[in-house]
């Protein structure tokens, strides 16, 4: 092995570590270190990083295409002068270094990556988010856990791990936050289960447990629905593939789990999320639009619908950002202190017209259409796909710094190697142990 491949290995699971834990606080920092690798790579070995990128050239071109269409829509508005509301060009930036530079940099992993190694990476991943989050909860608590448990972990479901706030120097939204735990949840998991090793099986258990313990710190219902999901259809995947007595301890392993996480979990604070909820969709029925969590996004969604005429076709392009807080501030339906529809899809939809929209839903079917097509399935690329869905239709996800990167690079890696997620699955035969 050269050394080349060797740095690009020691690099990949060195963004795996980083995707969990500092890069969502760093995106924009982490999108250069990508430039960076990538120039680097075409100055090392163009032929090889040029002919992995023309494998996966429909993918990158879809990208490609709609950077040139939002070019040609900007030309053409500020050629017509007046526009609609002030431009905003940071969309450019993403389009280049997230939407088209990251799948580059995810073909280059063609020549080198294999299971065992795809396995490094979601563990390295996993370990990051633990730790980050671990920081984060010590940092809201201090060493308070160790003289009063219980008084901290309801105080720290009361405060929601902290909401939205600044982590090191750096805004981490609460949304963002839950889904990497969901989706670090999921993958460590199925790495606790393939696991034969006693004692990494014992890790990837206990960061498992952990990481489900931060996720219900969040109490963030998009993430937890999306990881219900996905665990409900990841057990329904792994109980399939055991013998009957595997079942039996399989079945034990998840009662005790479920009664130690349910009595950790305050669930006081769940029915009183349960009990907002219900206030909330009154408000919405008796037209007061008065509540944080279902009433804005019902807004967003009906105050945005009606403007439909404005973007239905071609988007509103580089005017996005100011005519979507424009809207807002005339609604009737309190939202004026927004300038986003906190729905990923509809946020694309906007911007790009039924291209944008296109777009985005090419990046999420693409994944499950290869799996269709090659007839390898892989449960892991499904089930984190349904937490990115899920949580994508509360929040912008592709248009944060905090989520947009890992999503993407999440989506590439689904897309162009679901071989591989699909090998990482194999079970051999029915003598797997727990």
């Amino acid at each position: 092995m050269n050394r080349m491949v060797k740095f690009q290995r020691y690099f990949f699971l060195l963004v795996a570590f980083l995707l969990g834990s500092l890069a969502p606080l760093y995106g924009n920092v982490f999108n250069f270190l990508l430039l960076v690798f990538v120039l680097v790579l075409l100055g090392v070995n163009r032929k090889e990083v040029m002919r992995n990128i023309r494998q996966e050239r429909v993918y990158i071109l879809v990208n490609v295409a709609f950077l040139i269409y939002f070019s040609l829509h900007t030309l053409i508005v500020l050629l017509k002068g007046d526009p609609i509301a002030p431009p905003s060009y940071g969309t450019f930036e993403v389009l280049i270094l997230n939407f088209i530079l990251v799948p580059i940099y995810v073909s280059t992993f063609r020549n080198w990556l294999t299971p065992e190694l795809l396995k490094q990476f979601l563990f390295y991943f996993c370990l990051g988010c633990l730790l980050l989050n671990v920081y984060i909860f010590f940092s809201l608590t201090g060493t308070n856990l160790f003289s009063a448990p219980l008084d901290t972990l309801n105080g720290i479901y009361n405060v929601r791990f902290g909401e939205n706030r600044v982590v090191l120097g750096s805004k981490f939204w609460l949304e963002v936050q839950a889904m990497i735990l969901a989706m670090a949840s999921l993958a460590s998991y199925l790495l606790a289960i393939k696991e034969r090793r006693p004692v990494m099986k014992m890790v990837c258990f206990m960061m498992f447990f952990l990481l489900l313990i931060f996720l219900s710190f969040t109490v963030t219902k998009s993430s937890i629905i999306g990881f219900l999901l996905g665990f409900l259809i990841l057990n329904v995947y792994l109980f399939r593939k055991f013998t009957l007595q595997m079942r039996f301890g399989f079945i034990a392993g998840l009662l005790v789990c479920a009664c130690a996480f349910t009595l950790l979990t305050d669930i006081a604070m769940y029915e009183k999320r349960i009990q907002e909820i219900e206030e909330e969709i009154q408000s919405v029925r008796s037209g007061e639009y008065k509540g944080a969590t279902i009433v804005p996004r019902v807004a967003f969604i009906r105050e945005s619908f009606r403007h439909v005429d404005e973007f239905s076709l071609w988007g509103l392009g580089v005017c996005t950002k100011h005519r979507i807080k424009a809207w807002y501030e005339a609604s009737e339906m309190n939202i004026a202190i927004y300038n986003n529809v906190n729905n990923a899809f509809l946020q694309y939809w906007i911007t790009g017209g039924i291209f944008g929209l296109g777009l985005v839903l090419f990046l999420f079917v693409a994944p499950v259409y290869r799996m269709i097509r090659k007839r390898n399935f892989s449960v892991l690329i499904f089930v984190i796909l349904i937490v990115f869905f899920v949580v994508s239709n509360t929040c912008v996800t592709l248009s944060w710094a905090n989520s947009r990167l890992l999503i993407l690079l999440f989506l590439a890696m689904f897309y162009f190697y679901g071989e591989m997620f699909a090998k990482l699955e194999c079970f051999p035969d029915k003598s797997t142990t727990l």
